[in-house]
């Protein structure tokens, strides 16, 4: 039987996924958990410069518990299938809020106005940024602070330093090379915002 490069190709893939199967798995779920782990209701360490890449980026994550589902018909036990089954219908459930979520700010908010920067502290090897947060009539002002470092062209390693509800606006200066004083409070400064 004669076969051509594509049909190669295709037969190659399927034999990758197929006997990869559980590796994927690991791997899309570690990708959907350290998504988690980066919002900024928990650990933001990587951001985008770009605040609609953000959204984007996050909007594509959305995929992974559907991806995780059909990967799931590939195990060998009804038992794994199953518990896959339930724990991925789960994350789509989440997944599918989250991003209606996403999609509603991305069109009633004006991004800028919704986390627009304030203030920019330049360091040797980062910046600390001040932004204030408005979403609209249903949230009242806030500001964060963060230090970020350009990592590669477009991609931040950022830090929360400092975050505050019903406040427009906060008093930040620079001290030193590594510290500054947010509201008389001295914060110090790592060179590679978590690395020495």
């Amino acid at each position: 039987m004669i076969m051509d490069l594509n049909g190669r190709r295709v037969i190659l893939v399927n034999s990758l996924v197929r006997n990869n199967k559980y590796i994927i798995h690991i791997t899309l779920l570690a990708i959907y958990i350290l998504w988690i782990l980066n919002l900024d209701y928990f650990y933001p360490f990587v951001r985008f410069t770009s605040l609609k890449l953000n959204d984007i980026f996050s909007l594509c994550i959305q995929i992974i518990p559907l991806m995780l589902l059909i990967n799931g018909f590939r195990f060998k036990h009804i038992s794994t299938k199953i518990v896959n089954s339930v724990i991925s219908i789960i994350l789509i459930v989440i997944s599918t809020t989250i991003a209606a979520i996403i999609l509603f700010a991305t069109i009633t908010l004006n991004v800028n106005e919704a986390f627009m920067p304030i203030h920019n502290i330049r360091f040797e090897s980062s910046s600390v940024m001040v932004y204030r947060s408005n979403y609209g009539a249903t949230m009242d002002f806030g500001i964060t602070v963060r230090q970020e470092k350009e990592v590669i062209k477009g991609v931040l390693l950022v830090k929360n330093l400092y975050k505050k509800h019903h406040v427009y606006d906060i008093t930040i200066k620079k001290l030193d090379n590594n510290v500054v004083e947010i509201n008389s409070k001295k914060i110090y400064l790592k060179r590679n915002v978590y690395f020495p």
